[in-house]
């Protein structure tokens, strides 16, 4: 023990200056060192932290704009149908517009074949001929 202060005394007071100031920065030095990384784990941790919540909105935006196309798909799919039944719709209005047009025609033609008499004697000849056999005249009063 003696020897330990016989050696404590013989350095000097800028000796243990230096000493103490390197003991300074060694621990300076370790604790810049722990703090670093523990500063630099803590930014890794929040990186991943928002890396996983950009990736888990990105999801869910990619699972919003899949419905999307779903449901405009789905709606393409139902315009196309009644797009398809309008034009049935059409296609028979217009048959039924040609079936009319000839029914007209005809009609047309049995207009401009009949003939109508002047003479009553023939009217009342037509008539009878119909199966109306009893015309009286009225008196116009």
């Amino acid at each position: 023990m003696e020897s330990i202060k016989k050696i404590l005394s013989s350095v000097p007071l800028w000796g243990w200056i230096a000493i103490a100031i390197a003991i300074l920065f060694l621990v300076n030095y370790v604790s810049a060192r722990v703090l670093n990384r523990s500063l630099f784990n803590l930014a890794l941790d929040q990186l991943r932290k928002d890396q996983s919540q950009i990736v888990q909105q990105k999801t869910e935006e990619a699972e919003a704009f899949k419905k999307q196309v779903l449901d405009l798909q789905n709606e393409v799919k139902k315009i196309q149908q009644e797009k398809a039944i309008e034009k049935a719709k059409a296609i028979a209005s217009a048959a039924e517009v040609t079936r009319l047009k000839g029914r007209i025609n005809d009609l047309q033609d049995q207009i401009d074949k009949i003939l109508i008499s002047n003479d009553p004697d023939v009217i009342l000849d037509d008539l009878r001929r119909l199966g109306i056999r009893s015309i009286k005249r009225r008196d116009s009063r």
